[in-house]
């Protein structure tokens, strides 16, 4: 096998491929990828089982072949390379020799026969949506995913295809993100349900850093398939049911705080300076006009911050953890924050105001 390609190309490629190669050492053979030669110039695949990254690139075929390369070193070999062609070449004992100017690399290889098959890539039929609204809805909700293995239904997030619109949920049991769009953002027919596991939306958000276009979701059997025009991304879904997400949600709250979010998100981040590494309320004093956001560490004091806000009810003194609050606000644009109050023990619903399609409900904290 042999054949020529620019040292941008083959990078664009390498990155999402490289980015699901298993480092474990259970199945060593994952480590690596997958090269092939077609008509059109060269494939690369990359998987851990659950999810398969596979990416087709424009090349100059000297020598058609295949051959499993060591994925994370031919990666960092070629991100290190001078920006000129690549000439990449395996003899017959799987050693690859990959030549750019003045730089010469040999690598052993394995033969394609040990690497996993390649599942059947079916992309007509389906559902294609704005890369822009796909990138935005799993940006909101996949910080509010769940690490706990032992929950394995909420290690995911829901996906809803619904007559009148789209939604994506995740919720750690601490706090629940939801967004919502109408079902014009998409296009095909049929409702669906799935759960899609973090990691693979974590490596669909890395390929749609450029956001022009549409992505293609085809389902088949229990694998999700995003067709990225350059890349496709297989999923093994979650198996099992997602929890009754919607008696989560809080109902229109007797009491509502209205505040600039630089405001907020700079009173957090200053106060809770003082925490160490327990999860210590941050503590939300809320009276006509103003909010006192405060901290205490038993160890070394305590951090307080008064700030402005637009509040009508009843005074109320309520905990939260500032780091679920802070991830809200890190993944929303707007400048002013509408906290839906009802007491210091009950679900509290945070959203940007004017914007009722998104929002993050987060569990106070006993003070």
């Amino acid at each position: 096998m042999r054949f020529q390609i620019s040292r941008e190309t083959f990078l664009s490629g390498l990155s999402p491929v490289q980015g699901v190669a298993e480092t474990k050492k259970t199945l060593p053979i994952l480590s690596h990828l997958l090269i092939e030669t077609n008509p059109q110039g060269i494939s690369l695949f990359g998987t851990d089982l659950d999810i398969g990254v596979k990416a087709e690139l424009e090349a100059d075929v000297l020598k058609s072949g295949a051959v499993v390369a060591p994925a994370k070193k031919l990666y960092e070999i070629t991100r290190e390379l001078p920006e000129a062609p690549i000439d990449l070449e395996v003899d017959q004992d799987l050693v690859m020799t990959l030549r750019c100017e003045r730089s010469e690399f040999r690598l052993k290889c394995l033969p394609k026969e040990e690497f996993p098959t390649i599942p059947e890539l079916k992309k007509e039929g389906g559902y294609s949506i704005k890369k822009g609204t796909l990138h935005d809805m799993i940006h909101k909700t996949i910080y509010a995913v769940s690490t706990d293995q032992t929950r394995y239904t909420l290690t995911g997030v829901f996906f809803q295809l619904l007559p009148e619109e789209i939604r994506m949920v995740a919720t750690d049991g601490h706090r629940l993100a939801v967004i919502r769009r109408g079902r014009g953002e998409i296009k095909g027919s049929g409702n669906r349900e799935a759960i899609i596991p973090k990691k693979a939306l974590g490596e669909v958000l890395k390929i749609l850093r450029d956001e022009e276009g549409e992505a293609g979701l085809v389902f088949v059997n229990n694998q999700l398939i995003f067709d990225l025009q350059k890349n496709i991304l297989i999923a093994r879904l979650i198996e099992g049911q997602f929890p009754n997400y919607e008696q989560a949600i809080p109902g229109a709250a007797p009491q509502r705080a209205i505040i600039k979010k630089t405001l907020l998100s700079g009173a957090l981040k200053r106060t809770s300076a003082i925490l160490g590494e327990r999860a210590v309320p941050t503590k939300l004093e809320i009276s006509r006009g103003r909010m006192v956001v405060s901290c205490t560490n038993l160890d070394l004091g305590e951090a307080k911050e008064t700030v402005e806000v637009d509040y009508q009810g009843e005074d109320l003194s309520v905990g939260f953890n500032a780091k679920y609050i802070l991830d809200f606000l890190n993944v929303t644009s707007g400048e002013e924050v509408v906290i839906h109050l009802s007491d210091p023990l009950s679900p509290t619903l945070y959203r940007i105001l004017g914007d009722e399609e998104y929002g993050c409900v987060i569990m106070p904290m006993r003070l």
